[in-house]
């Protein structure tokens, strides 16, 4: 027996069963699948933003991050470009300090060397200090020595003097009058003539020679007189001196204009006066000799208390008033003391000059003896100067 044939429909209808089965289940495979689709987009939608956020945020902090890099890095160049900066000054200020060190140390030496020449200038000038307060000391007592008369001891103390302080003009000054006084002619003339290199005042110089050439070189006293005169046409003394040589050599014109030009330039000087006063007498014009004399004397009072006249030039003086005024006994009592205070042979000379000199323009020579005489027989007897 054969088998049955299957039923076409009936396996039409299993096919459609399963196929519908199959497309159901599919159908619910594909819903699920939807669903789980569905739920994951959504959840995916939600991390997405979340993510999204969290990357937004993230941006914004790193922008924070890269904003605050990008400032440390400006402040690390800054500090950079500062520290450059700091380091050039400091290189510039070590080479300062270098600098400063080597200067330092060089005016330390320098302060040294200073110091070194400050206590050598100290030694010098306390010895220096010294030696001048006794080249003072010994200058006074010359001074002193020579206005009392007393040449031999001023020259004494000048020439010690000049040991000490050989370029002191002043001091070899007056030891060359005092040699002068002394009669040492040659050795008065290198004094003076040393003054003179040491920058005694030219006048001053050319005065005391013409006085020490007065009596041994007339002609070269003169012109020493009156060169004097033109180096220091203010001082009254040079044009004194200047009157005194031409007196001496006749010209007595241009003496008493002279001795007038010294009286215009000084109305203290005891010397002028007295020099007028002889050369009025000389003119016979006792009157004026007179009231120059009264002048003189008037001077003279003056001067003594200021100690500015020698006491010896101060009795001639006074003698001289009473010659004029016929005093002769008064006029012995000067002549007493000029013959006392005459110290040296040249001053009797000089003193002995004027004396004379009045006598004569008086016609009164028979008094010479009385007053000239005791001084000659001591001083001038047997001597050429």
């Amino acid at each position: 027996m054969e088998p049955e044939s299957p039923d076409p429909i009936q396996i039409a209808e299993l096919v459609i069963a399963w196929s519908g089965g199959i497309i159901a289940a599919f159908a619910l495979l594909v819903t699920a699948l939807t669903v789980v689709f569905v739920l994951a987009g959504f959840v995916g939608v939600r991390e997405l933003r979340t993510i999204r956020r969290t990357g937004a945020r993230a941006r914004l902090e790193l922008d924070r991050q890269r904003v605050v890099a990008e400032e440390i890095v400006a402040q690390a160049d800054l500090a950079i470009h500062q520290a450059e900066t700091l380091s050039v000054q400091t290189d510039t200020l070590v080479g300062r300090v270098e600098t400063a060190v080597v200067r330092a140390e060089r005016q330390s030496e320098q302060v040294h060397l200073l110091i070194e020449d400050m206590q050598s200038r100290l030694t010098g000038f306390d010895y220096r200090l010294t030696t001048q307060v006794e080249v003072s000391y010994l200058f006074n007592q010359g001074e002193a020595a020579y206005w009392e008369g007393y040449y031999e001891k001023a020259v004494e103390c000048l020439r010690r003097a000049v040991e000490l302080d050989p370029r002191n003009p002043r001091v070899r000054y007056r030891l060359g009058r005092s040699l002068t006084n002394l009669g040492e002619d040659t050795a008065a003339e290198e004094e003076l003539t040393t003054a003179l290199a040491y920058k005694l005042p030219p006048d001053a110089a050319e005065r005391a020679l013409a006085l020490l050439h007065r009596y041994g070189q007339p002609d070269r006293a003169l012109a020493y007189a009156h060169s004097a005169t033109r180096h220091g046409p203010q001082d009254a003394q040079n044009w004194n001196c200047l009157g005194l040589l031409l007196r001496d050599n006749g010209d007595f014109a241009a003496a008493r204009d002279a001795h007038q030009q010294a009286d215009r330039l000084d109305q203290e000087l005891v010397s002028t006066p007295f020099f007028l006063a002889l050369l009025a007498a000389q003119a016979l014009a006792l009157p004026h000799a007179r009231d120059r004399s009264a002048e003189a004397i008037n001077r003279l009072d003056s001067s003594e208390r200021r100690a500015k006249i020698k006491p010896m030039w101060a009795s001639l003086i006074r003698w001289t008033d009473e010659v004029l005024r016929g005093a002769y006994t008064e006029a012995d009592l000067h002549s007493a003391v000029l013959y006392q205070t005459c110290q040296s042979n040249r001053r009797a000379r000089e003193i002995c000059d004027h004396m004379d000199f009045l006598l004569r323009a008086l016609a009164r020579e028979e008094h010479r003896e009385r007053y000239l005489g005791a001084i000659e027989q001591t001083w001038l007897s047997g001597r050429t100067n």
